[in-house]
Parts: C-alpha cells; structure tokens; sequence
C-alpha cells in the first residue's frame, strides 16, 4: 500500500528549479520591458545570465530528476515516445518526457544565444557590456541578431504553452507538478527513482558561488 501511495505522490523538482522555471517568464518579460532603459536592462542581464548559469550547473550535480542525464534520451527513445503519443500508448515519465528533455536543451541554447549577442551589441541606444572587446564587424552581427533571437524565443515559448495544454487534456498536469515540485502518475513511470530525494545543500551553495563568479567577472571587471 505504502508503495503504491509513493507512485502516486512523487516529489520531482526541487524548490530550486521551481525557483528558477517561474523566474524565468519574468525575467524575459523584464528584459524586453526595460530595453531602453540601459540600467535596469543591464541588471535583469545579470540575473538572466546567473539563472542560465545556475540551471547548466545544476544540470550536472543537481537533484536527480534535475541533471541532464536524467531527461536527454537519444533518438531512438524520442522516436518511440513520439510513436507512442500519436497512437495513444505512450510511455510516462515524472521528468521531462524525451520531446520535453530536447525542448529544455533549445530553450537554453536560444536563451544563452541571446544574452551572449546581448553583451556584444552596439545598438546606440546602449551598447553591452562587452562590445569594446570585439572587433566592429562582430558587434553589428551580434546587434543584427539580438532581436530576431528574442522572436525565435516568442515562438518557443508560445510552443511550450501548446504542449502544457495538449498534455492537460491528455491527464498530465504539468503547471501543478513545477509549482507544487510533485506528480501523481496514472501508472508506473519509466524514469521513476527508488532513492528518495535529498536536497544537497553543500551542491546547491557552490552551484550559486559558481554561477554568480561569471556574473561579477563579465559584468563588473572585464
């Protein structure tokens, strides 16, 4: 019974990465709504590129269902998953489904793309904070591509949201599991963990020193 009543109720994201996956929305958001105001543009930059920083790092020596390794399958597994959508038996997963695991991959790649131009761009509104390192034909190829990256992360995003409805009406509620960090599976996962989840506190404090370090490094002494 006890068994039973732990498949049902399974503790998957840590309060850091639900921390940081409702951050994220908002800060994006903040970008574009401070992007002629060079300070405070400049500051959510800063806490962009230090959640960005934090979510790589924890992706390594994080919580299990949190680390890459977890929820990036192969294409072989992807393929199969996908199949298995299409004609109704799908495998479950607590993580991130393989379609998921690949989407979170994207969404940080454009993200880490964006920041990355954002530094080097010379848009003469104001220009990054690095712009001064790079030769000039660099700078106008990163302010060329800083706005349209920032449309490509609409259309992530706008697919993000699609699948979080099409998997509610499928049964799966995904909203509730990243803000409550539990899921309640209809049947036996295929990526559940027997181990039970500690927060490792010690990895979590040098994950921040680790991610803040860059931060100080690009933003107040290059």
């Amino acid at each position: 019974m006890k068994d039973q009543q732990d498949v049902q109720n399974i503790k998957v994201w840590d309060w850091s990465i639900r921390v940081f996956h409702w951050s994220l929305p908002l800060v994006i958001f903040a970008l574009w709504f401070t992007r002629l105001d060079t300070e405070i543009h400049m500051l959510f930059a800063q806490l962009l590129m230090f959640l960005l920083l934090y979510r790589l790092i924890w992706g390594v020596i994080g919580t299990p269902y949190a680390r890459f390794w977890h929820f990036v399958y192969g294409p072989r597994t992807l393929l199969d998953y996908t199949k298995g959508f299409f004609t109704g038996k799908k495998p479950l997963y607590v993580s991130h489904n393989p379609p998921g695991g690949w989407m979170v991959l994207v969404m940080l790649l454009a993200l880490g793309l964006q920041l990355m131009t954002g530094l080097f761009i010379d848009d003469f509104i104001f220009p990054g904070p690095l712009y001064d390192r790079v030769p000039a034909a660099v700078s106008d190829w990163m302010t060329h591509w800083h706005p349209r990256i920032f449309n490509l992360l609409l259309v992530l995003i706008a697919l993000h949201l699609l699948a979080i409805v099409v998997y509610r009406l499928k049964g799966e509620k995904l909203a509730k599991a990243m803000l409550t960090g539990k899921k309640q599976p209809s049947k036996q996962p295929r990526d559940l963990r027997a181990e039970p989840q500690v927060f490792p506190w010690s990895r979590f404090v040098l994950a921040v020193i680790l991610a803040l370090l860059p931060v100080g490094v690009v933003f107040y002494w290059l």
